[in-house]
């Protein structure tokens, strides 16, 4: 059974015998067997392109090198992208609320011991400040130092896809958090569905689960199907040597070190390192053309075709996503390209935690 359907659901098709019996009881997890019911993803291109609005952030951080600097913590190497899990969330959602919780102390040390002070009440605003620089000290005393330590030691909560082997890194459920490499083409993208517990509101997306192990990277994003596939074909793409890199922020960081791309590249008069030399304002003509492609979309039609193993429409993207660069108007030399934080960048975050 495993064998047959690891022949059906690599070739993209929707068979809901081998969906409906794969592997469920040998699965250790309840979420592995109810997952590997869904349904399946075809391979392939069907958004046609890789950029949503989501590319802006990476832009940014590679301007600002905090790109730079969680490559570094999670070990950089320029073949593998590393991506968190949301199936795996408790570490990120703790993280989270550490986050939050050092900001509201920090909106607090700037605003009650003023607020205090300023009604006259000069003993209590000492004693205000005082204490709001104590919480946020430790915050950032702990983020220097312990946290510092065992930072590294929880990247078992991320999936690494290594594009020049073809290999997902993940934790097994029984390997004691060690990592278990295994092939892309062994994982299959069935739906996945996350409903927001206070409001019901529904996060859509897929969980790329292995044909037979528990092993599995989880992601949701908007009510929208389309942004599923756009992240599906996005790790298609990234995994896939025979064809470029797509051409987005989130992976300027790898054209160079991978030859397919690099080849692509030269002799298409590519500016090199592009997304770290063009105008911030050319991501709005980007985000534009996006906003048209998915009118003609219809993500009800599309989700209802994805659940029903019907076929799913194609989508041709216009040239600006393959070739970004010839209309971008301001691009910078590479003499002026720029990396770090401006000085107000520095001060902010000196006063957050970095997580």
């Amino acid at each position: 059974m495993l064998e047959q359907y690891a022949d059906t659901a690599y070739k993209g098709k929707q068979d809901a015998k081998f969906r409906d019996e794969i592997a469920t009881d040998e699965r250790e997890t309840m979420y592995c067997r109810y997952q590997s019911k869904q349904a399946i993803y075809p391979r392939g291109k069907v958004y046609g392109h890789c950029y949503d609005s989501s590319q802006s952030s990476d832009y940014k951080y590679n301007l600002s090198g905090k790109a730079q600097h969680y490559r570094n913590i999670l070990g950089s190497d320029p073949h593998v992208l590393s991506l968190s899990s949301l199936g795996r969330k408790v570490t990120d959602v703790l993280l989270l609320s550490w986050g939050v919780a050092h900001l509201v102390n920090l909106l607090f040390l700037f605003t009650i011991p003023l607020f205090l002070f300023l009604f006259g009440d000069t003993e209590e605003a000492t004693s205000a400040l005082f204490l709001f620089l104590l919480v946020w000290g430790g915050s950032k005393l702990f983020n220097l130092t312990v946290w510092k330590l065992v930072r590294k030691k929880i990247t078992h909560t991320r999936v690494n896809f290594e594009r020049n082997t073809g290999l997902v890194w993940s934790s097994d459920k029984g390997s004691k958090g060690q990592k278990v490499k295994l092939p892309f083409e062994q994982f299959n993208a069935h739906y996945k569905v996350q409903n927001n517990p206070q409001s019901g509101f529904p996060y859509r997306g897929f969980t790329l689960l292995h044909f037979k192990k528990d092993v599995f990277y989880a992601w949701t994003g908007a009510n929208l199907i389309s942004s599923a596939f756009v992240h599906w074909e996005l790790l298609q793409n990234f995994m896939d040597v025979t064809q470029p890199l797509a051409d987005i922020p989130q992976f300027e960081y790898y054209r160079e070190f991978d030859k397919t791309t690099a080849e692509f590249d030269k002799a298409n008069g590519r500016p090199k390192y592009f997304w770290y030399r063009v105008d911030k304002s050319f991501l709005k003509q980007m985000n534009h053309a996006d906003d048209e492609l998915i009118k003609e979309f219809s993500d009800d039609e599309q989700l209802n075709n994805l659940l029903t193993g019907k076929l799913i429409k194609k989508l041709s993207p216009p040239d600006i996503f393959k070739f970004p660069w010839k209309y971008a108007d301001n691009i910078k030399a590479e003499s002026e390209i720029k990396f770090g934080k401006t000085l107000w960048q520095k001060f902010t975050s000196f006063l957050m935690v970095d997580l």
